[in-house]
């Protein structure tokens, strides 16, 4: 965790996508506190925090929604969605899909290798 924390330092804090990544691990850490280490909770700050460590991940903005980590080259609506998405599953395990949620690209039994699959799906520049 040091690290992710040594990463957030180094962010140029004026960039939106860089402030949306040092709040998105609080934000999810006190959801699962007030759920009592919820699984699903759990996840979904280790997916964040897996990605924080990311070069490629944090140049887009991370967002969730039902439980699914999303990133977007954008940073409001509409989201210009073009990388994969990954959602904890309930047996602790990491499924990672395709920007339009119909392609399953993986699953993973560890948060760090759904990133890693989500990096190697990353669109060209």
């Amino acid at each position: 965790m040091a690290a992710g924390r040594n990463q957030t330092a180094r962010m140029n804090l004026e960039d939106p996508s860089a402030r949306r990544w040092q709040r998105l691990p609080t934000t999810w850490r006190r959801m699962a506190e007030q759920t009592g280490s919820e699984p699903m909770s759990q996840g979904v700050l280790a997916l964040i925090e897996a990605a924080r460590a990311e070069p490629e991940l944090r140049r887009l903005y991370p967002y969730t929604s039902h439980f699914t980590l999303w990133f977007s080259a954008s940073e409001g609506h509409p989201f210009a969605v073009t990388a994969p998405a990954v959602e904890p599953l309930p047996d602790g395990r990491f499924r990672v899909r395709g920007p339009r949620q119909t392609t399953v690209l993986g699953e993973t039994d560890t948060a760090g290798a759904a990133i890693a699959l989500v990096v190697a799906h990353l669109p060209g520049e």
